[in-house]
């Protein structure tokens, strides 16, 4: 049994997407700030696809991810080894599973 409208829940996940300041990663150690290429909300997920300029010319393992909201508080975190190459871009997507219950 759904509790919400479609335009209901349409307006809560562009809610969403709008607090969600920026991506991090963790890159031989230390975290780097991300720009945000794409927020979207597909079925349910939110997806999130940030690239880290700033590490293009760095040879890197990146050990972790992670989502923070406006509120500077952590969204989502993902740990994942990830070894690249000095030249390589950087491109990280998170995904995000959205749920809705039926609670009694």
């Amino acid at each position: 049994m759904a509790y919400f409208t479609d335009d209901f829940l349409n307006e809560r996940r562009k809610q969403w997407l709008r607090s969600i300041a920026y991506v991090e990663c963790q890159a031989n150690g230390a975290w780097h700030r991300g720009k945000i290429e794409k927020r979207d909300v597909s079925g349910n997920e939110i997806i999130i696809n940030a690239t880290f300029p700033d590490l293009d010319e760095t040879a890197a393992t990146i050990t972790a991810s992670r989502i923070i909201d406006v509120r500077g508080i952590q969204v989502a975190y993902r740990q994942k080894n990830v070894k690249k190459a000095a030249g390589q871009g950087t491109l990280i997507q998170m995904k995000i599973p959205l749920y809705e219950s039926d609670v009694n």
